[in-house]
């Protein structure tokens, strides 16, 4: 059985969008697609789907059972900047954080990091990612290495 697939912009003109925001909706996991050569196309399945979604229709029963409904999930972001920094330094510190984060605390959650040298301004710049815990526990770990170096 042979499965029809559509270009970015037949499902545009179908839909009578922009084919921009048909893309938009491949890189937000709204449409599935794939890439065959340089175009993205998506399947007939895949067009059902994402059409038929605005239509669906909840289930009878519209009480919502708070038991099964998961708590708030907060994700917290920080941006933290060292200046007049050299790389050796900088990589300490990244280095340390990384061993921290392979050791961390189940509590923290999910966890992310990002670790960018500018060595033309000798700045550093440390992306966090996580739960309030998580990056409450970095801000204090950067406060004692900010109190150490202070301290020399």
């Amino acid at each position: 059985m042979e499965q029809l697939f559509f270009s970015v912009n037949e499902i545009a003109k179908l839909l009578s969008l922009h084919p921009k925001t048909i893309q938009r909706f491949i890189r937000e996991g709204k449409i599935t697609a794939r890439k065959i050569g340089r175009e993205w196309k998506i399947s007939q399945e895949s067009f059902k789907e994402f059409a038929h979604s605005e239509l669906k229709v909840k289930s009878e029963n519209q009480d919502i059972n708070t038991e099964s409904v998961e708590p708030r999930k907060i994700t917290v972001s920080a941006v933290i900047e060292i200046t007049n920094q050299d790389s050796e330094e900088a990589s300490r510190i990244s280095n340390s954080l990384m061993a921290l984060l392979n050791s961390k605390d189940p509590a923290w959650g999910k966890t992310r990091y990002d670790y960018i040298y500018y060595p033309d301004v000798r700045k550093a710049k440390f992306i966090l990612y996580g739960t309030p815990k998580f990056i409450s526990a970095i801000m204090g770990i950067f406060d004692l290495i900010l109190t150490s170096d202070n301290n020399k």
